[in-house]
């Protein structure tokens, strides 16, 4: 099958911090230029990788579609205790990780500190401040005073409108010995276009490497030179491969394309990987395991519901015990229909729930506690993860997920199972929970 789309693959090799450097990127608040700036600090500095902090795909994939490697969550909510490996597991392979920050530095709204300032402080990670000047000149700096700690490497003044505007916003940064790293003009071309969704995913953003090099022009990158290797005590840890290699299939398209990296580099581990398209109408082939991730399947509704050889095929696949996991969009697909503005579409069916989406976002850290055996975990067991969706599901089936945290598909409940198929709206990392789900799948 062809796939015309990029797949980021890599071994992840065993080391210790040795010649990594690695600076963040953060800002006041939300909608400041995180995003773009990272994007064109990424497409100047050769060999370098990108993380970001929290549960999110959009920007990942934006970072992605830049360097050509996949970029790596950090979250300890989602990856419990393996978070602090990440920038470990990635020193051997990259001279620079840009770390991009989640809403402001100090934002969390969680049960626990999930900041951006707490990630910084944990590995020492020196940072940039993205400050969005259009709407101020002066007051700009008196803004972001409360942001520029003593490892603030400096600031990048964006959307400044013209040449006067920005020396009255920089001379009060200046006059305060505040470092200009960059300076970005108002330019409309090089934004990412969204949709009431998010922006749009890099899949979906061609240009986004030539909107970044753009961008990169305004900055001033010599300031690498002058950070540190990090050093750390940490060990890079990686669980042996096994030697039994199994068929893992995977659906990425446009429709299906949120996975966390960390999640595929253990499959990669354990599994020969094979990508197919759902909205193409290919389909998994003797497969000892199938995953489907999250997405807009709602964009693509009436490809998915017309491509009935690639439903039929998952269906057989559920019904003969095959493993088959679907996390959010995977949810809604594996579901009865799907309804949308442009009408109802017929999915999978493996389970009997109309999926109607609407305007309200569901977002939240999800904390749920297993009621009953699943092909992914133990009955009693407490899991982690995030859910991220517009969209509702009436579904009569019994949820075996009971909610502690976050709304899942009813409000109580969240997690749907059928001999060795889970759905769940929560996304979760695989290399936290895929042991149980690899044994059932070596099994076939």
């Amino acid at each position: 099958m062809n796939l015309e789309l990029t797949i980021f693959s890599y071994i992840v090799l065993e080391s210790s911090y040795d010649r990594l450097k690695v600076f963040g990127i953060t800002a006041p608040s939300t909608g400041s230029g995180k995003t773009t700036v990272t994007m064109a600090f990424l497409s100047a500095l050769k060999n370098s990788v990108s993380c970001k902090i929290g549960p999110d795909y959009i920007d990942p994939g934006l970072e992605s579609a830049v360097t050509g490697s996949r970029t790596y969550n950090i979250d300890r909510w989602i990856e419990g205790k393996t978070y602090e490996r990440t920038l470990v597991n990635l020193a051997a392979r990259y001279d620079y990780a840009v770390v991009e920050g989640v809403m402001g530095l100090y934002d969390s709204g969680s049960p626990i500190d999930l900041s951006t300032n707490f990630y910084f402080r944990k590995f020492k990670i020196p940072y940039v401040l993205v400050v969005d000047c259009s709407k101020t000149a002066e007051s700009t700096y008196y803004i972001s005073k409360g942001f520029l700690g003593k490892h603030c490497l400096g600031v990048v003044l964006n959307n400044y409108g013209s040449e006067k505007h920005l020396n009255m916003v920089r001379d009060e940064f200046v006059k305060h010995g505040i470092r200009i790293i960059g300076a970005v003009p108002r330019n409309p071309d090089v934004g990412i276009e969204s949709r009431h969704l998010g922006l749009l995913t890099g899949l979906e953003t061609p240009d986004v490497k030539k909107k970044a090099q753009e961008v990169a022009r305004y900055l001033d990158t010599s300031f690498v030179n002058e950070l540190p290797v990090i050093s750390n005590n940490i060990t890079a840890s990686v669980t042996p491969a096994s030697s039994k290699k199994i068929n893992i299939w995977i659906a990425f398209d446009t429709a299906f394309n949120f996975y966390y990296a960390s999640s595929l580099d253990y499959l990669e581990r354990y599994g020969n990987i094979h990508y197919f398209s759902p909205v193409k109408g290919e389909y998994p082939e003797n497969p000892d395991l199938v995953y489907f991730g999250g997405g807009y399947p709602e964009l693509f509704a009436r490809e998915l519901s017309e491509n009935r050889k690639c439903i039929e095929s998952v269906r057989d696949l559920s019904e003969s015990g095959i493993p088959v996991i679907a996390e959010c969009g995977g949810l809604m697909y594996l579901e009865g229909s799907i309804s949308t503005d442009n009408g109802d579409y017929r999915m999978a069916g493996i389970f009997p729930g109309k999926v109607v989406m609407n305007k309200k976002l569901t977002l939240s850290y999800t904390r749920m506690i297993a009621e009953n055996d699943s092909v992914m975990f133990r009955r009693g067991e407490t899991v982690y993860g995030h859910e991220y969706h517009y969209s509702t599901t009436d579904d009569p089936s019994q949820k075996f997920l009971k909610n502690l945290y976050g709304r899942g598909i009813d409000g109580v409940h969240d997690g749907l199972s059928l001999k060795n198929t889970q759905a769940t709206y929560s996304h979760f990392s695989l290399q936290r929970y895929g042991k149980r789900l690899l044994k059932k799948a070596m099994k076939h």
